[in-house]
């Protein structure tokens, strides 16, 4: 099981599943476009394709589902470790070439001074080509100087190959192409500036795709004809034989006499879910029955429990204060006991009300005691681990610009430790049938320890 740092080992086989990397020179450098890009472009030849982003991200995953035919999953060092990150890359790109959305610039991660959790760790990981996604709005020769650090840190026979974000046209791109002649890095395409791939940021990444209209897949396939050089991307991908892939017995699904009703949030408030985690309740006996605190006016019947994701709640307060029958329903269900896990968005859902940054208060199912504090900053950012008295650590991460007003006197859930600097604090609430709190969890990499904790789970 991968759940302390001890487990999270080298793979010794040193195999190479078949993909690329798409990473950034820093962030916000087109990284989601041109994965979008090319996930319809190589789609539309007839090439299966399996989108995957490096770290803990919601955000992008749900981009790559609008323009993939195969959900999108997460590749993450901390919350994973190496072999089960090589494990879902050689599972998933058997019958599909890997596309690998990175995360920041190709180098950040953990730590200022090494590659540990960066995209190009990795890269190295899977032995997968990078391409770079450049931001040239406002490049010249410069770039070429830029460039030539990136290719002496990584190695040169790392970087494949460069496409060019944002130029303003034919005799600008042209002009970079020259320019970045003598670094000897192929250019695979040239992306210009266009109001279709003008997608917004909030925070520290785009708004969710759920909440914004976006061109749909046959424009998108037209645009990377255009601009992408499809052959030279489809030609990336190395497909090694296939290896046989260690599996922890404990790990497979544990025999059911029925399958568990398990009533699971999704909507535009609420759609922060790993697709691997749904996959492990799925593997575990429950049957996932999706419901919407937006529109629906009860949870769905004969449910045997609940599953309340992240996503943005307080964006929709106020529909959601005003959806009075499902507030109730919820309330009622979860005081009488039924099983309920939530993680950051359903936390919210689950508290008092949520008070926004301009004073309204919005009521929320009144579960969890106290409300949610909107704030301008970041709280508690970053990579954790969770524990309880007696148990090993597992890992989590948090991202959450609010705080709960009774966190300090009510928090009775873990003990959460920060992955930076080790600060630690009392987080979440728990009670018998209900789990709430801010730390996102990624299920397969959990010790049996903590399915009590989880209440759905085995």
């Amino acid at each position: 099981m991968i759940s302390t740092p001890a487990t999270h080992s080298a793979d010794s086989t040193g195999a190479q599943a078949g993909g690329f990397v798409l990473a950034g020179m820093h962030g916000s450098s087109g990284k989601t476009v041109l994965s979008c890009l090319l996930l319809a472009g190589l789609e539309a030849r007839g090439l299966p394709v399996q989108p995957f982003k490096a770290g803990p991200d919601y955000i992008d995953p749900g981009y790559h589902n609008r323009y993939a035919s195969r959900p999108s999953r997460n590749l993450d060092a901390w919350l994973m470790g190496r072999e089960r990150v090589l494990e879902e890359a050689r599972t998933h790109t058997r019958s599909a070439i890997g596309v690998l959305e990175g995360v920041m610039g190709l180098f950040d991660g953990a730590h200022p001074t090494s590659e540990e959790g960066s995209t190009m760790e990795m890269a190295r990981w899977l032995g997968w080509p990078v391409v770079l996604s450049v931001p040239a709005a406002k490049a010249g020769r410069s770039l070429a100087a830029g460039l030539r650090g990136f290719l002496a840190e990584a190695s040169p026979d790392r970087i494949a190959g460069v496409v060019l974000s944002g130029v303003s046209g034919d005799s600008h791109t042209e002009y970079l192409r020259e320019a970045l002649l003598p670094t000897g890095i192929p250019v695979l395409g040239a992306i210009p500036k266009m109001a279709a791939l003008d997608w917004p940021e909030r925070h520290l990444g785009l708004q969710a795709a759920q909440e914004r209209p976006l061109p749909n897949r046959r424009e998108l396939v037209e645009i990377a004809r255009r601009t992408l050089d499809l052959d030279a991307f489809a030609a990336l991908a190395r497909k090694p034989a296939p290896l046989a892939i260690r599996v922890d017995a404990s790990l497979l699904a544990a025999p059911n006499t029925r399958r568990r009703r398990v009533g699971i949030a999704q909507d535009e408030a609420f759609h922060f879910y790993y697709q691997a985690n749904l996959e492990w309740l799925v593997e575990r006996g429950m049957e996932l029955v999706p419901f919407s605190p937006l529109r629906d006016a009860a949870l769905p019947t004969g449910i045997d429990g609940l599953v309340l994701g992240g996503g943005f709640p307080e964006v929709y307060a106020s529909a959601l204060s005003k959806n009075t029958p499902l507030l109730r329903s919820l309330g009622d269900a979860v005081r009488g006991g039924l099983p309920c896990y939530a993680e950051c968005g359903g936390l919210m859902l689950l508290s008092e009300a949520i008070l926004t940054l301009e004073g309204e208060r919005f009521p929320m199912a009144g579960v969890v005691p106290g409300a949610v504090e909107m704030t301008r900053a970041l709280q508690n950012f970053g990579y954790c681990s969770v524990s309880q008295p007696g148990e090993a650590p597992h890992y989590g991460h948090e991202f959450h610009y609010s705080r709960w007003s009774e966190e300090g006197a009510r928090a009775n859930a873990w003990e959460v430790a920060r992955r930076r600097n080790g600060v630690s604090r009392r987080e979440g609430f728990r009670q018998q049938n209900l789990h709430a709190s801010y730390v996102h969890l990624y299920f397969p990499s959990l010790a049996p320890s903590l399915s009590s904790t989880l209440c759905l789970t085995l």
